[in-house]
């Protein structure tokens, strides 16, 4: 079976003999029945030959290896340099490490799994208390513990040492990232997402109330920009690229297309699992959404043409329930929403588009705008895109050019 990743006889001598040759059968059966890839396979082997060695190196026996143990071989290797992590970053290499010890894990040897930093399991309790208590969807809990885990980065210590944190370091920690954003929506973000910290550690004990206070005001003023939208005839382009896609691009194609025709949200798209076509009445139920509501969607023909084209004949085998799985093994639903945004932007380049800010959310601000300048009413928009407030479908009133022109005013001293 190895021979089948490995050709030279010496690497097969050296792997067969190593202190890790005689669980190789086992650890390889694993990894196949995961579906990974061969050049996954290869640098799994090797990781895990080599830390086998090293353990057998040091006097360790395979079979009484812990974490502690690999936690240590962790820290041998020399770290990347990279800007946004204090100690640098791990090679691929050592990032493998826990998945090749849950694998070893199972055919007897090691622990399965490196410990997590007092950081990591501060972090996954403050992600818990988001889920259970405020209910926050996963691509909120990201984000948040995206900006939770910089915020401690930015207080330089290895553990949070929350005694630290001051107002004038709260301060000066979201100026610092809202000076790395471009949008107004981004800065809201990041202020939430500090706000959520803070109360958390209010709650636990660990600070003193009112420390969110210290968050600076941003001003996001509303309906000061158009939401950005493809032309009728950029959107008929996208259009046409998707309903000609042939096998290899059937999953992006029909991700674009749903988004192009139904105004979905990508992390829509990405949690659509199959239960939710129903073939017979011609609906999509949209579950899990931004305002946490189910909606019906209908299921339009080009859409349940493309769709069961790639269910059929390109989706690969597996036990998911998710719709749109990850091309290459081992076949996963999409994790985050920005690979939506990565297929959209590759799927609009292929229709001749370009320019900034061709991404998913554009998709939708299209389809509302058509629905506007083809006279649909608000209360329609709204249901269809799974507004909560009508104040979210006001955006859109910016571009009935026809309907503002009748209300307009005139400008004060005659026509400029």
């Amino acid at each position: 079976m190895i021979d089948h990743y490995f050709q030279r006889a010496d690497v097969l001598i050296r792997l067969q003999s190593g202190p890790v040759g005689p669980y190789l059968p086992g650890f390889l059966s694993a990894l196949e029945q995961r579906r990974f890839s061969h050049d996954t396979i290869r640098r799994y082997v090797r990781g895990a030959d080599t830390l086998c060695r090293w353990l057998d190196g040091q006097g360790i026996a395979l079979v009484e290896a812990n974490q502690k143990h690999i936690e240590a071989y962790v820290c041998h290797y020399v770290r990347l340099p990279d800007k946004r992590y204090i100690q640098g970053r791990l090679s691929k290499a050592a990032s493998s490490l826990p998945r090749i010890a849950t694998l070893l894990g199972e055919q007897g040897i090691l622990c399965g799994s490196v410990p997590l930093s007092k950081t990591e399991v501060w972090l996954a309790r403050f992600d818990n208390h988001l889920m259970r208590v405020h209910g926050i969807s996963r691509n909120s809990r990201d984000n948040y513990v995206r900006y939770a885990r910089r915020l401690i980065q930015s207080l330089q210590t290895n553990d949070p040492d929350w005694s630290m944190l001051n107002a004038q370091h709260i301060a000066n920690f979201v100026c610092g990232e809202a000076a790395k954003l471009k949008s107004g929506s981004g800065c809201h973000l990041l202020a939430a997402a500090v706000r959520a910290v803070l109360r958390f550690l209010v709650a636990e004990g660990a600070l003193p109330p009112n420390l969110d206070r210290a968050i600076p005001v941003i001003r996001l003023w509303q309906h000061v920009s158009l939401p950005q939208h493809f032309s009728t005839e950029e959107l008929e382009q996208i259009l046409e690229t998707c309903r000609t896609a042939t096998v290899g691009r059937l999953r992006d194609a029909c991700i674009v297309l749903i988004m192009a025709r139904l105004g979905m949200r990508a992390g829509e798209v990405r949690q659509l699992k199959l239960e939710d076509i129903d073939w017979i009445e011609g609906v999509i139920r949209v579950r899990l959404g931004k305002s946490r509501r189910e909606r019906t969607l209908p299921l339009l023909e080009d859409i349940g043409m493309l769709l069961s084209a790639y269910l059929q004949q390109e989706r690969p085998a597996s036990a998911e329930q998710s719709i749109f799985l990850t091309s290459l093994p081992p076949y996963r639903p999409l994790a985050w929403s920005t690979a939506i945004s990565r297929i959209s932007g590759r799927i609009l380049k292929e229709a001749g588009l370009e320019g900034p800010r061709l991404g998913a959310h554009r998709l939708r601000h299209s389809v509302a705008t058509q629905l506007v300048r083809c006279g649909s009413s608000f209360k329609d928009i709204a249901d269809l895109l799974g507004h909560k407030s009508m104040r979210s479908t006001g955006i859109y009133a910016k571009l009935d050019q026809r309907s503002l022109e009748q209300v307009a005013l005139p400008w004060p001293g005659g026509v400029r």
